[in-house]
């Protein structure tokens, strides 16, 4: 029996969100189903300590669609992602993160772009974070503007869906979905920049540490303005 083809691979990184987990799968399974195309869920257990893997473990079992990728310890989410699309069988990747913020209601309004763009991402309207975060990263796209003159209005949203291939042009390094947006450009991909909605984290804590990300975007910044692909006039 010859498999279904196997249209969409949702990827979603996970780091004690026990809280969210049920409610998610619940919630994207009910719009998946409603989508055309086949579809599988890769979460990737990005080392949690709190009973996160139990409830994957659990979730996996009701449902076949489901893949579970386990880290033994915290490796961040660039690593979990690329562990997830080497993995991946659908032609479209969709990135969904696993603490709700970003609905999973709201994949079939990013869907509706693919026709026209080959990577969509969202635009996290009425952002429901704290002020460090918001300002955090207003001054992160100051940079890259700056830098290297990367338009993309919202690079850390999580809710993103683009063709398979755009992965396998992009040099892998840690924190590198931050710049997929921009790289994916620098590569010639249509892209489009879709508003969804933003809700208020419910359950679990926040990973963001400011001063750490700090760090790390400055080196990321640096390693990304030295990438052959990255145009010096910074005219993309």
């Amino acid at each position: 029996m010859v498999s279904p083809q196997i249209e969409y691979t949702v990827i979603i990184p996970v780091f004690n969100e026990e809280g969210s987990l049920a409610e998610l799968q619940e919630r994207l399974h009910l719009v998946m189903e409603g989508v055309d195309g086949g579809y599988e869920i890769i979460y990737v257990d990005d080392g949690s300590t709190d009973s996160s893997p139990d409830i994957l473990k659990k979730l996996k079992s009701s449902s076949g669609k489901i893949k579970i990728i386990s880290f033994d310890k915290n490796r961040g989410k660039g690593p979990a992602l690329q562990a997830a699309f080497k993995e991946a069988a659908g032609r479209w990747i969709i990135t969904l993160d696993a603490d709700l913020q970003n609905p999973p209601e709201e994949i079939p309004k990013l869907i509706q772009s693919k026709e026209v763009s080959d990577y969509i991402i969202g635009i996290r309207k009425n952002r429901k974070d704290n002020f460090i975060k918001i300002w955090a990263a207003i001054t992160a796209r100051l940079f890259r503007r700056i830098a290297l003159g990367d338009v993309t209005i919202d690079a850390g949203c999580g809710l993103r869906i683009f063709k398979k291939e755009v992965v396998k042009t992009i040099p892998f390094f840690r924190n590198y979905f931050i710049y997929l947006t921009f790289l994916a450009r620098a590569k010639g991909y249509t892209i489009r920049e879709v508003s969804v909605r933003h809700d208020r984290r419910r359950a679990g804590k926040s990973k963001f540490g400011i001063f750490k990300r700090a760090a790390q975007g400055c080196v990321d910044l640096w390693r990304v303005r030295r990438l052959p692909l990255v145009k010096k006039d910074h005219h993309i």
